[in-house]
């Protein structure tokens, strides 16, 4: 019975040892590269004039980590957190019809893809941005660029 008691006496603290996982090193380093048509990003926010049809015309994924992939599977599209779509065939891009119907004022689109990087857990990458619908080009502020770089939030499976 002394040599069981010992044997867990010596157990505890080889299990206090034991390291639990890095879920941080697991999660991929990526941005993605938004092209947009009929829209234009300013200061971290999409402009489009209402009644033009929105097109992101691609995503593109680069991974921050030097000489190694990463893409995405597909692209699911919110807009004010209503399910629009989802495209499958690359380059992920959807139009967002922006009707007369579409009030005038800032919206938000969302776009959450299932993301793979080489030496990395799979992950769920979401990008979140707002989109400010404006009645004429004139309202929309400075000059803007029809492309925009982002860094997604990312969820391995495992994260909570």
């Amino acid at each position: 019975m002394k040599k069981f008691i010992y044997l867990l006496v010596m157990l505890v603290p080889a299990l206090a040892l034991v390291s639990c996982h890095d879920d941080d090193n697991d999660i991929p380093n990526v941005d993605f590269n938004l092209s947009f048509e009929n829209a234009v990003e300013v200061d971290g926010s999409l402009y489009v004039v209402q009644g033009e049809t929105m097109k992101i015309t691609g995503i593109d994924v680069q991974n921050n980590e030097a000489d190694k992939g990463a893409l995405i599977t597909a692209a699911t599209y919110y807009w004010d957190g209503y399910y629009i779509g989802t495209t499958v065939q690359p380059p992920f891009g959807f139009e967002f019809d922006v009707t007369e119907n579409v009030p005038v004022g800032k919206h938000q689109i969302e776009i959450e893809c299932p993301l793979f990087a080489v030496d990395k857990s799979p992950a769920t990458a979401i990008v979140f941005m707002y989109v400010n619908v404006v009645a004429s080009e004139e309202e929309i502020p400075g000059q803007g660029s029809p492309e925009a770089r982002v860094t997604p939030h990312i969820n391995t499976s495992t994260s909570k």
